[in-house]
């Protein structure tokens, strides 16, 4: 299995962890403390390195360039988060990285945004994906299948009624034909988040 463990030390581990300080009310009401905003954040780029990684395992499948990039000719820049290619079957991948699919109002046609103008204006005009299918969307990868969600599912249908995909770990390892059962999934996690609580301590 991908070393997620390894990464987690080398990156988080060895900044140490963030606390909160005077100014915030979390300070306020319960004195210094670690922060566990600052480790969730952080832990957002663990994710997009963990789904890089099990792209890169995937036979057939090739890791594109990610990150910012200038995406049209007024050189408008995005950060594209994960971006693959599937040159058997001419297919462009680009999902964008979310943990929480619950975004505020702003955060959520900004998303979609972003989404279709990386797609229109980028990924479609690229002359070497000429004759590519483009297949993008949101990677809701915090939650292994939709049916346990509560919270998000309206945020989910405005995306998909504005013609964006929001899909789940599940569906993404059953794309790329990559066994991790939802048990093992949610136990890794739970392991990693043990080792997030030993930062700084």
């Amino acid at each position: 299995m991908i070393n997620v463990q390894r990464y987690i030390e080398e990156t988080m581990l060895s900044k140490g962890s963030k606390h909160t300080e005077p100014g915030s009310l979390k300070y306020l009401l319960f004195g210094k403390q670690k922060s566990q905003q600052s480790i969730v954040i952080q832990m957002g780029h663990v994710g997009e390195y963990l789904f890089k990684e099990i792209i890169n395992m995937t036979p057939k499948m090739t890791l594109l360039t990610c990150g910012v990039q200038v995406i049209n000719e007024k050189g408008t820049k995005k950060d594209m988060d994960l971006v693959w290619e599937d040159k058997e079957n001419k297919t462009i991948y680009y999902r964008e990285l979310k943990a929480n699919i619950e975004l505020d109002t702003e955060k959520l046609p900004a998303t979609i945004n972003k989404i279709n103008e990386i797609n229109n204006e980028y990924l479609l005009n690229k002359p070497e994906y000429e004759g590519y299918r483009m297949d993008v969307g949101i990677l809701n990868w915090s939650v292994y299948k939709r049916e346990e969600l509560s919270k998000g599912l309206s945020h989910i249908k405005k995306c998909e009624k504005k013609g964006v995909k929001v899909e789940h770990v599940g569906d993404i390892l059953s794309l790329l034909k990559f066994e991790w059962s939802e048990e093992d999934f949610r136990k890794f996690w739970r392991k990693m988040g043990d080792l997030c609580n030993t930062i700084g301590d």
